[in-house]
């Protein structure tokens, strides 16, 4: 017998830039957090599933384990999280989301399609936001964009012959 599911969760009011701006506030709430998802880990929930839920990497997921074992839990409030924060802003996000849809010829740009290179001198003219290609590129992972360039078509090419040596 199949289990009915209930109705699902209103979550109009769940602000989550705001909630996770509230847990890098307290030391003690990341580290009680990064508890909670040891203890799901103790309990046979996957490590895919704690890292897409927190939208850590495994690795995240690998050191905290490395630091209970070595500190206990106040080995997360000893070694606070390092490193740089990103710039991919939320507004940035959103921005390049709604510009790469669009092909660049329509903001004057010569390019016909969006590349790290394009992106980078985009943000630079539009919100002095100087970034490296490289940057640029994994910015646009980010949002799930990927890169595909176009296929060349020859034009002497007859589209009916092409058909017809595909089926052969």
């Amino acid at each position: 017998m199949e289990k009915k599911r209930g109705r699902k969760a209103i979550t109009n009011s769940i602000n989550e830039v705001e909630l996770n701006e509230w847990i890098k506030l307290d030391l003690n709430r990341s580290a009680g957090i990064k508890c909670q998802a040891l203890i799901s880990l103790k309990n046979n929930v996957s490590v895919t599933n704690i890292c897409k839920v927190l939208g850590v990497t495994r690795e995240c997921v690998r050191l905290w384990r490395k630091t209970i074992e070595k500190d206990g839990p106040e080995g997360f409030i000893k070694y606070p999280k390092t490193g740089k924060t990103s710039g991919l802003t939320e507004e940035i996000k959103t921005l390049l989301k709604t510009v790469v849809v669009q092909s660049p010829e329509k903001l004057n740009y010569k390019q016909v399609i969006w590349d790290g290179k394009l992106v980078c001198r985009f943000l630079s003219d539009n919100k002095n936001v100087k970034i490296s290609v490289r940057t640029a590129q994994n910015w646009l992972k980010a949002i799930n964009f990927t890169r595909q360039k176009p296929r060349k078509k020859f034009k002497q090419a007859n589209e009916d012959e092409i058909e017809t040596f595909k089926k052969n």
